[in-house]
């Protein structure tokens, strides 16, 4: 059996997947931790003294809440995606990008990509609705991000590519 050398570009690029990882991460974990202390501060009238600390909100604890459901959605398919497509970027490093499993993964990434977006449209939804009468915040508009759309369409698409390529390749090792 021949070896087959590896990828580097493919080895830079799960690298920084991988860094990406991380810095969605923390990032998560700040996040939750001073939006849940600008929560708290709103519940207990706009103030929260703590030794060391001193935390004031003229943000409703209702934003604060919606944007900690956000967070929580958004990171964890963002770490989710990046997971998948550094597994993907292994195979290809390896020489072998064209197994069956990254066809599964391209279309966990769309569909991840999907409900984030679905998430994102309900959220802004929710926000617009239980909006104060009178209430002088500017509220997130609700768009359709074709973008977005057009990239699960992509990855869709991809990893029926994947799934053909791996399906031929199989075909060939069998033939004589």
């Amino acid at each position: 059996m021949t070896s087959r050398p590896r990828n580097s570009m493919a080895a830079v690029l799960t690298l920084l997947m991988t860094g990406a990882i991380w810095l969605s991460v923390v990032f998560g974990i700040f996040a939750f931790v001073f939006l849940g202390i600008g929560l708290v501060a709103s519940l207990n009238d706009g103030a929260l003294q703590v030794p060391g600390a001193q935390a004031i909100s003229e943000v409703s604890a209702l934003d604060f809440a919606f944007v900690l459901v956000g967070l929580a959605i958004v990171l964890p398919g963002v770490v989710y995606v990046c997971l998948q497509l550094r597994r993907i970027l292994s195979t290809l490093a390896e020489g072998d990008p064209f197994v069956p499993e990254n066809a599964g993964r391209l279309s966990m990434i769309a569909i991840a990509l999907a409900v984030m977006e679905v998430a994102s449209m309900l959220l802004v939804i929710s926000m617009r609705l239980f909006a104060a009468p009178g209430e002088t915040v500017a509220r997130p508009a609700l768009s359709i991000n074709l973008v977005v759309w057009a990239a699960v369409a992509a990855l869709l698409v991809l990893s029926q590519v994947f799934r053909e390529g791996t399906r031929l390749r199989e075909e060939e090792k069998m033939t004589i």
